[in-house]
């Protein structure tokens, strides 16, 4: 007996994984994790991690981008598409030391 309530036990965890893998997207971001329920029912996008994300690859992810959208998530999509857009625009060059700021001072007396 105790077997067939165990068995019972696993196979409601699983329908309700699968229910979960099926309606929700989760995704990590900057933000933490976030669950936002699917526009289309299906097993694409069900796990995303958006931190290193640019645009290119939302472009391969539209069902996602229309989730995050339609929940009040847009704000995510432009975070993580404008990373590494700048890198290296703003950077300054290596200061160089000159041969006198390397010296130890000298006391004069």
């Amino acid at each position: 007996m105790r077997r067939i309530i165990a068995a019972l036990i696993f196979m409601m965890i699983g329908a309700g994984g699968m229910y979960a893998a099926f309606e929700y997207h989760v995704v990590q971001s900057k933000e933490g994790w976030i669950f936002i329920p699917k526009s289309q029912t299906g097993l694409h996008d069900t796990y995303a991690d958006i931190r290193t994300w640019n645009a290119t690859t939302w472009k391969s992810h539209p069902k996602l981008a229309q989730s995050l959208v339609d929940n009040g998530k847009g704000k995510l999509i432009i975070q993580s598409a404008s990373t590494g857009f700048f890198d290296g625009l703003f950077q300054s060059a290596p200061k160089k030391r000159s041969a006198e700021n390397t010296q130890t001072p000298t006391r004069r007396n």
